[in-house]
């Protein structure tokens, strides 16, 4: 690697690599020789292998790069934050009797850096090529076994005009890893550019590290305890949620998304905070009672669970490692009295902080301990996702950071949902909450979840004006939707 460099350039490249590789060995586990996959990491490897190399744990992202860009201090940067993370430069063959291990490829072995340059200065429309590359590589199948997780590509538009793109497998990614990845590649992208060393701190463990400590966690008592509260939690509530859909629900799901908007006015948005406030509850568990309550309008399921995130990283030395930490938490809700939604929130609180009160226990050994009926045409357990980002999401946190460059987000030329449909929400500096429904366009037409969005945001308004609503009693629709209906209604019936 660095046999045409200068002894000065060689003695800096090794400081730089010196500073950003082995952890703390304080930290870490004695590593076997072929450490086992985290209990998440092994379910989406079988998953991997049922479905000849699914496309829906692909996770793409692509930024515009407006500036005077330093290719070269770019692809530089890019090698050290590889070299840094090991989970970046994992594959995943299976032992000789097919269970999959970590295997860690040489950082230093093969190319230099792993992007894929794109020349796009001569084409007709750059952009429209840009985005065809996205949508090409936010399609490649992961050799899992044999090749590391993440690809990236640069397209040059034009001068100063750039776009990078990468695609990680959800195999050694999660949504915060984009933020630790584009921190620390800005990081090092500066200080390439300036001849530096990147100031980032020394690594005290390495994903595998994480493995083998979840791993350990399965034979001790208090795990199997918190095991017992998910058996006893959960066995109770319906195994499956069956939302009313507009298409026959396929064997094998494409996983393809379509996105509904959703906008909640600042002064509904107050009250509901307010509201939080009263209950002693957070605006995520207040809005998510509101959710489980549509929800259970649209089925009459009285029983039921929604998938919430969880971060998952249980030490400090894990909280500046990329990889696959997020756990999903089934948080489930009994509305069988129809309480009012003021209880509703109540409810909602006490459950998710016993969900998270156990949640050492990954989602797929939930799964597997209560074996429901297999079926690839659906999520396990929970087939409606909710999350929503305090604080102002707007501000981009997971942006790159390159001196003298502009970085937005570029469209990455795909839309996936593993779920039936997701609310994705989050408070803007206005006082507003705005996100997004994902909907699994197998099932959904679009007029249905705009629909579905329309309900939320109409079922948020009338429980912040008065949180003693009873469940059955909560408007779907406004008071202009109402007049609406009621007048077509006369002049059909006329």
């Amino acid at each position: 690697m660095t046999g045409n460099l200068s002894d000065a350039a060689r003695r800096l490249m090794e400081r730089r690599l010196a500073g950003l590789s082995a952890p703390v060995s304080k930290e870490r586990d004695p590593r076997p020789e072929r450490p086992p996959l985290a209990p998440a990491q092994r379910r989406l490897w079988f998953i991997h292998q049922l479905t000849q190399g699914s496309l829906a744990y692909n996770v793409p992202t692509a930024y515009r790069l407006r500036g005077p860009l330093d290719t070269g201090a770019l692809e530089r940067a890019v090698h050290l934050v590889v070299r840094r993370h090991e989970v970046l430069r994992t594959c995943y063959p299976a032992d000789e009797q097919g269970e999959p291990f970590q295997r860690v490829l040489d950082a230093d072995a093969g190319p230099r850096t792993p992007v894929a340059r794109h020349d796009l200065t001569s084409a007709a429309d750059p952009v429209a090529e840009a985005l065809r590359i996205a949508g090409s590589e936010a399609d490649h199948r992961f050799r899992l076994d044999a090749e590391g997780p993440l690809r990236l590509w640069l397209a040059t538009l034009g001068p100063d005009d750039h776009v990078l793109g990468i695609v990680v497998h959800h195999i050694a990614f999660d949504r915060e890893s984009l933020a630790v990845l584009a921190g620390e590649l800005s990081a090092a992208y500066r200080a390439e550019a300036a001849a530096g060393i990147p100031e980032l701190p020394p690594l005290d463990a390495q994903y595998a590290d994480f493995a083998l400590w979840q791993n350990g966690l399965t034979g001790t008592q208090e795990y199997q305890k918190e095991l017992g509260y998910w058996r006893e939690t959960l066995g109770r509530l319906a195994p499956v949620l069956e939302l009313p859909a507009d298409h026959q629900r396929p064997k094998e799901p494409t996983y393809r998304a379509g996105e509904a908007a959703i906008h909640i006015d600042a002064e509904t948005a107050d009250r509901l905070r307010a509201l939080s406030t009263e209950r002693g509850a957070s605006l995520f568990m207040t809005c998510l009672a509101a959710f489980q309550g549509l929800l259970s309008r649209y089925t009459a399921e009285t029983a039921l669970a929604v998938g919430c995130p969880v971060n998952g990283r249980a030490k400090v030395a894990y909280e500046g490692l990329i990889g696959f930490f997020a756990n999903s938490l089934p948080i489930g809700v009994h509305l069988d009295d129809d309480p009012a939604f003021a209880a509703m929130v109540d409810r909602t609180r006490e459950s998710l902080l016993s969900a998270h009160a156990h949640q050492n226990v990954p989602f797929d050994r939930i799964v597997r301990e209560l074996s429901p009926v297999r079926d690839l045409s659906r999520n396990p357990l929970v087939q409606v996702w909710f999350d929503l980002d305090a604080g102002d999401t707007g501000t981009a946190a997971d942006l790159l950071a390159l001196p003298g460059v502009r970085s937005e987000y570029f469209t990455e030329g795909r839309v996936r949902t593993r779920f039936d449909a997701e609310m994705h929400l989050g408070e803007r500096a206005d006082g507003t909450i705005t996100g997004r429904l994902l909907y699994a366009q197998d099932l959904f037409a679009a007029e249905t979840a705009n629909g579905l969005c329309e309900h939320y945001a109409n079922f948020l308004a009338a429980v912040a004006a008065d949180p003693a609503l009873r469940l059955s009693r909560v408007p779907l629709f406004s008071a202009h939707q109402r007049s609406t209906l009621l007048d077509d209604w006369s002049v059909g019936s006329g």
